[in-house]
């Protein structure tokens, strides 16, 4: 199956699921804190995480960075300002790098599918 064809299955799926009310299923949220400790370094260091297709993810930045946290293939930023907390429904599968966008370090591989 083409990879258009997936994202337009995959908006027909959410949007299904949206309308159906309580006799649908309502895709799961997941949670994703990338805390950073006082040298500015990723705690746990770089890791794997995987969400299914259609889920709400939240990313949040618990400490401190000089830097936008990016995320590939959404192009979506978590500003190194303000509140560090990004939501986004997981509509594209694939897998995903999650970085110091200035740096190019990488925190988190995700997949989504």
């Amino acid at each position: 199956m083409s990879r258009r064809r997936l994202l337009v299955v995959a908006a027909l799926v959410a949007v299904a699921a949206a309308c159906s009310g309580d006799g649908g299923a309502v895709p799961s949220a997941d949670e994703i804190i990338l805390e950073f400790g006082d040298e500015g370094g990723l705690v746990g260091g770089v890791r794997r995480e995987s969400v299914d297709l259609g889920a709400k993810v939240t990313m949040i930045v618990e400490g401190s960075t000089d830097e936008q946290v990016h995320v590939h293939g959404y192009d979506l930023y978590i500003e190194p300002e303000g509140p560090g907390v990004l939501e986004f429904d997981a509509l594209i599968p694939g897998r995903f790098e999650v970085e110091l966008e200035q740096s190019g370090q990488l925190l988190i591989e995700l997949t989504i599918s």
